[in-house]
């Protein structure tokens, strides 16, 4: 007699909007709106399942139940904004109600089924048109006699529980008219009641007691009103192809087929919409909570947002859209200064937009100044908008500033129109104003962290031009000690020999440090010198250095040691030390250089009778770049330099001080593979 599929869906979704009725607050009233849709969706699951007959039985003994919890509800209502005036109306109404009902209920579990040329002496068919006469005196009477502030709270349930009543009774006038019920009437209850419910919840929304949010996730409610929408219209879709099949009996079967498969692909592509989506947010969502957004959530995405790694997307889109994404602005456009003494705000980036990048705002200009330093947030649409460059893509709907905490206004965000419009008031604002603040911090760390790089790759440049320069001014003076020797010893064949193999490794010298400059992987490595067979021979290393300076230097060396660091690093951490040490010692007082083994190192000591330094000094001035110990012509980079050549060799330099009493600076060197591994040997033999 009626669709048993329709009544199916509409029990659906009715105990969909008696769970988020229920769930909207505490007392009475979410509790009877509750239980109304619920009693509701009862009653259409035994329509459903006993579809031949209606109002009989099952279907017969839940429909009095059912129109009994909307009389309580709207009673409900009645008892709480209408006061105390309201205690002896809402007491007749009650037992009137419960009366009838009873006998609804008993006339459906005792009269024979189904009821059979309908009229006003059959007691079930009078107690149904009582009862939903008395809803709709109950519902008219709680609209009027509540005060025009409580009627913001209880017209919804009035107008839903009243009009579910009125189809009611036309149902049963008809059926009285026509001495017969029509089915089509019967099915409108269905079709009316899944658009009512819908207005109980928000009416539970709107309970004045509710003190709470919503205890249930936005993404729950958005998923939950597009399955109901896209149910209700896939129901329509439905009702127009049932006409169409009974039109005619050739075409109808296949105008409702193809009818359903294209409403199916139309509601897909619709639902995979962003704009559909932001409509059924903005229209249906949004009405369901006290606050606008979920502040939690929002602050979730705009951390993910712009802290994502694992995306290709850059960082100055991404910084649009945590700003977009927060109005379902599809589209927007960055604008930065260079930094607080720039003029201008320049194009960086657009997202979704055409690319401007001679686009620049002024920061005197009309829209720069009426943000106030970064506080307002302007509408670029309306008669009373300030003027945008003529070039910059429209249409436009939001300037959005980036405020720093330290910096003021670094840039702005201008963004397109939102997919669905809504109104902005004091909450978006405060909203973008937080998010702008926060992507502020974002895009200054970025700028902050760049800059750092470069000054890193600088500060790399400056220590290899540091390092070359101080390697320079060694090879310079051992230049120069050469030619001041050279008038006396210029006949000796040893000192020929020496000078020629000086003047060569000046010269790779000088060729490895401009190598050096141009940086470390094209640093040439100059000819290697004799040495063992997996290292360096230290002690022929520092005998050449040692026969450079004549007698002011002193050399003991213990034979057979190889050291793993390449020749040219060896010679410039101890020319550097040498250097330093016959400057502080006086020139009747030679440097004292011992080579020996300690420990599976190769130890390096170098000693002055110098002045000597203080632990303070050592701790804070010695090894510190550019620290020059006072000396005039001293670059200030020889002993950092010859820690840093030591520790990449996998070694280290340490001095050892008294102030008065001279200095040792010594130099720790890793043994090369054979010279390490003979000492466990000879260890060995010693115990033999």
């Amino acid at each position: 007699m009626v669709s048993a599929g329709l009544h199916a869906a509409v029990a659906a979704a009715s105990l969909v909007w008696a769970v988020l009725a229920l769930a909207a607050g505490r007392g009475r009233v979410p509790l009877t709106l509750a239980g109304a849709a619920l009693l509701t969706g009862v009653w259409a699951g035994a329509v459903s399942l006993y579809p031949g007959d209606p109002l009989n039985g099952v279907p017969g003994l839940v429909e009095g139940l059912r129109s009994l919890a909307w009389l309580a509800a709207l009673l409900v209502l009645y008892r709480r904004f209408a006061g105390a005036a309201a205690g002896r109306p809402v007491a007749r109404f009650a037992t009137a109600g419960l009366g009838l009902a009873l006998v609804v209920v008993a006339g459906a579990a005792f009269l024979p089924p189904p009821l059979t040329q309908p009229s006003l002496v059959s007691p079930g068919l009078a107690a149904r048109l009582g009862l939903a006469l008395l809803i709709l005196l109950v519902a008219e009477n709680v609209y009027r006699n509540v005060s025009d502030a409580a009627r913001w709270h209880v017209k919804l349930p009035c107008i839903a529980l009243g009009g579910l009543a009125a189809i009611d009774l036309a149902v049963m006038v008809d059926a009285v008219l026509r001495r017969d019920f029509l089915p089509s009437l019967l099915e409108a209850r269905a079709v009316v009641a899944a658009a009512a419910l819908p207005l109980l919840a928000v009416a539970a929304v709107r309970d004045r007691r509710v003190r709470r949010g919503l205890p249930v996730s936005r993404a729950v409610v958005f998923h939950a009103a597009t399955l109901v929408v896209g149910g209700v219209f896939l129901l329509a879709v439905g009702l127009v192809g049932e006409v169409a099949r009974h039109l005619g009996a050739s075409w109808g079967e296949v105008a409702r087929a193809s009818l359903l498969g294209f409403a199916a692909i139309g509601l897909a592509v619709a639902l995979a919409s962003e704009t559909v989506r932001s409509h059924i947010r903005r229209r249906i969502v949004d009405h369901f909570f006290t606050a606008r957004y979920d502040y939690r959530r929002e602050w979730q995405r705009v951390l993910a947002t712009l802290s994502a790694a694992d995306t290709t997307e850059e960082p100055l889109p991404r910084a649009v859209r945590a700003l977009a994404d927060a109005v379902d602005s599809p589209a927007g456009m960055l604008f930065l200064a260079d930094d607080t003494a720039d003029p201008f705000l320049r194009w960086q980036v657009s997202w979704n937009m055409p690319e401007r990048p001679t686009l620049r705002l002024a920061r005197d200009s009309a829209l720069v100044r009426e943000m106030r330093g970064g506080e307002w947030i302007l509408h670029c649409s309306g008669a009373d908008a300030p003027a945008l460059p003529a070039d910059c893509p429209r249409p436009l709907w939001l300037a959005v500033p980036l405020r720093h905490p330290r910096d003021g206004m670094i840039g702005l965000v201008l963004l397109a129109p939102p997919r669905a419009p809504f109104p902005l008031d004091g909450e978006t604002f405060d909203l973008l104003r937080a998010i702008g603040s926060e992507v502020a911090v974002f895009l200054a760390e970025r700028r902050a962290a760049e800059r750092l790089a470069e000054n890193r790759r600088l500060a790399d440049y400056a220590k290899r031009f540091a390092f070359v320069a101080h390697d320079v001014k060694t090879v310079a003076s051992q230049l120069r000690l050469l030619l001041a020797n050279a008038e006396e010893n210029l006949n000796d064949p040893e000192f020929q020999r020496d000078m020629l193999t000086t003047v060569r490794l000046a010269a790779d010298r000088i060729d490895s440090l401009i190598a050096r400059l141009r940086g470390p992987a094209e640093a040439v490595a100059p000819a290697a010198p004799r040495s063992t067979a997996s290292g360096l021979d230290p002690a022929e290393r520092l005998s050449l250095l040692a026969r450079r300076h004549g007698s002011r230097v002193r050399l003991t060396a213990e034979a057979g040691l190889a050291v793993a660091i390449p020749a040219e690093a060896l010679d410039a951490a101890v020319g550097h030390l040498l250097d330093n040490a016959l400057e502080a010692s006086p020139p009747d007082a030679p440097v004292e250089v011992v080579l020996r083994r300690e420990g599976g190192r190769a130890v390096i000591d170098i000693t002055d009778r110098g002045p000597g330094m203080s632990a303070e000094f050592i701790r804070d001035v010695l090894f510190r770049p550019l620290g020059t110990a006072g000396k005039a012509k001293g670059s200030g980079i020889g002993a950092w330099q010859a820690r840093e050549l030591a520790r990449e060799a996998g070694g280290d330099l340490e001095a050892l001080s008294t102030p008065g009493r001279g200095t040792t600076m010594r130099l720790s060197l890793p043994l090369a593979a054979p010279a390490a591994e003979a000492l466990p040997q000879a260890a060995t033999e010693r115990a033999a």
